[in-house]
């Protein structure tokens, strides 16, 4: 296991840190772990395989996130108070096979492996009082930090219903050996931009996903019965979005018309409905600024890449 300075949380450095090892090798994040696993809701497979094939991009601060960073602390705290240990958030990274973790709470002596370690939890989808309400995008998280460091991880959750309960959670060696033989074989396919693997997660691929790997040729591709019926739902979707667009401009249209000047609207007295004025959005004159500077505009133009375009030939949509 390696030891290595962990930046400031959430920096570009920290991001890059989690992104790739010295040597430019694919690495993972605990948090990585459950969409490797594909227990993640949020994120699957598919989709940390892109996002680790690219660089690393910054992720807004959720509502959820900032009150998990608040209340990190005082849990990190009662958690020790409840192992009768003083635990602390390392300013340290561990890494091992194809994880760098940072750990949300550790005791012991840094910077060497750490005997104990804490990860955090705020739910307000889960109601957590034993190990088995723990869901498997905790275990697997907790498991790769148990890889890296071999240590006994306990975990504390602030759940639903604003129960603290902390447990323990059960060493698997399945489950790490799982981790370590998938994190590598995703890793190295990565490594090698070998884009096979992307042929094994087809069904999870987005559009955009599939256009950033696969680039157009000129080729004709003869559908099925079965997949030209998903020409028509586009079709019928675009259809009904213009539909809903024309029906949200004819409701505006006339709420405009009944509000005037008023900025709340109400039914017997309960609110439904605001229009309050907001200050505009700053924009950039571009075409006279191109015009009264134009090697300035030069000079900060970025070429976006190329782009491609789904459009349906109503022609051929006649099946």
């Amino acid at each position: 296991m390696q030891v290595i300075p962990k930046p400031p949380h959430g920096s570009w450095d920290w991001l890059q840190r989690r992104h790739r090892d010295d040597l430019g090798r694919v690495t993972f994040g605990a948090s990585d772990a459950p969409a490797l696993m594909n227990a993640s809701q949020f994120m699957s497979r598919a989709d940390l395989w892109h996002a680790k094939r690219n660089k690393p991009t910054f992720s807004e601060t959720t509502p959820a996130m900032h009150f998990g960073n608040i209340v990190e602390p005082v849990l990190v705290a009662d958690l020790g108070r409840r192992l009768g240990i003083t635990m602390s958030t390392p300013d340290v990274m561990f890494r091992d096979h194809r994880f760098t973790v940072t750990l949300d709470a550790s005791a012991g002596p840094l910077p060497h492996a750490p005997a104990v370690i804490g990860e955090v939890k705020t739910t307000r989808r889960h109601r957590i009082s034993n190990v088995d309400d723990i869901p498997h995008e905790y275990l697997w998280q907790c498991w790769a930090q148990m890889l890296v460091t071999n240590a006994n991880v306990w975990l504390i959750v602030l759940d639903r219903d604003m129960n603290i309960t902390h447990h323990e959670i059960p060493r698997n060696q399945e489950a790490l050996d799982v981790l370590m033989h998938d994190a590598e074989l995703l890793g190295h396919a990565i490594d090698m931009e070998d884009e096979r693997i992307a042929e094994t997660m087809l069904d999870t691929l987005t559009a955009e996903q599939i256009a950033d790997v696969w680039k157009p040729q000129p080729i004709v591709r003869e559908l099925s019965i079965d997949e030209h019926s998903w020409v028509r739902d586009l079709a019928d979707a675009r259809d009904l979005k213009k539909q809903a667009e024309t029906i949200e401009k004819a409701a505006r249209d006339h709420l405009a018309r009944v509000m005037l000047d008023a900025e709340i609207a109400t039914l017997n007295g309960q609110p439904v409905l605001t229009w309050k004025e907001q200050a505009g959005r700053e924009t950039v004159d571009v075409a006279a600024l191109r015009r009264d500077h134009p090697d300035l505009v030069a000079t900060y133009t970025k070429q976006q890449q190329p782009i491609r375009v789904m459009r349906i030939n109503t022609k051929g949509n006649t099946q």
